[in-house]
């Protein structure tokens, strides 16, 4: 039983380490094509949020917004980045994640209009153990 276990610890901090070790796309050495493809994914952010103006619900008087799909002037996701979004009507959030980048850039936003990027902590991924 403390096999598999300290074998998938090991295997799940080598690969963390590993993935770390290699050079961020957005970093201090950030090339201009990476810095192109980020402030697209910004923009893009920029624009979902310009979008998503708050539509009084009839009746109601609580904010309304709107699925991606219903967005208008939402440009295209940029190239190698995941666009997640979520609503309930009267919230929302999305992420932009690079997924080429090894340290794992992303950009979040939700209705309060506040982008936030950067990369997440190193050492601190939750791994569920399987059985």
């Amino acid at each position: 039983m403390r096999k598999p276990v300290a074998l998938a610890v090991f295997l799940v901090l080598t690969s963390a380490s590993s993935s770390f070790a290699q050079e961020c796309l957005h970093g201090a050495s950030e090339q201009a094509a990476q810095r192109s493809r980020r402030e697209q994914a910004l923009q893009t952010a920029i624009k979902i949020n310009l979008a998503e103006t708050v539509i009084v619900g009839p009746q109601t008087g609580k904010p309304k917004y709107r699925p991606l799909e219903q967005l208008l002037n939402v440009p295209p996701t940029p190239t190698g980045f995941a666009l997640r979004f979520y609503t309930d009507g009267s919230t929302y959030a999305f992420s932009l994640k690079d997924t080429l980048d090894p340290c794992h850039y992303a950009i979040f936003s939700d209705q309060d209009k506040g982008i936030y990027d950067g990369t997440p902590r190193t050492g601190v991924r939750v791994v569920p153990v399987t059985q």
